[in-house]
């Protein structure tokens, strides 16, 4: 059980962590006119359409929320709905050309600002690190 006495500094660190990483993330949607929820929720866009439902289940909040979120992105012209062919009752958030390019943009800032920083580290550190956080982040995913 050696493992149960480190839980406590391993939660502390990846807690931690995980405030730094949405500091980053928050500096790079802020300079691409965005909140942070946008950002997050056109990057969720970005590899499929997904539901209100589904949105809601991947961001922690309540479809109404989403539904702000959406009905501004699409203003913006980032995003569009489409009918589910299914279910016409449903509709699918997809991005648009102009939506995909901004993902580009954020994800390129959000890398450049974290690369940065980790400039220093030996490209095996890298490595081992990114290796630690899929591992991490299949272990934890809800």
């Amino acid at each position: 059980m050696a493992c149960a006495s480190h839980s406590p500094d391993l939660a502390e660190a990846l807690l931690e962590l995980c405030c730094v990483v949405e500091a980053v993330r928050a500096a790079a949607s802020r300079e691409l006119g965005l909140t942070p929820q946008q950002a997050q929720l056109l990057t969720l866009v970005a590899p499929q359409e997904l539901t209100h439902g589904e949105l809601a289940n991947r961001m922690h909040c309540d479809k109404a929320n989403i539904t702000g979120l959406v009905d501004r992105l699409e203003r913006r012209e980032l995003i569009q709905r489409r009918p589910n062919p299914d279910d016409r009752r449903v509709s699918q958030v997809i991005l648009t050309g102009q939506g995909r390019e901004l993902v580009t943009r954020f994800r390129r800032a959000v890398s450049t600002a974290i690369t940065g920083h980790l400039a220093s580290w030996p490209a095996a550190d890298h490595h081992q690190l990114a290796t630690l956080a899929r591992a991490t982040t299949e272990a934890l995913r809800v």
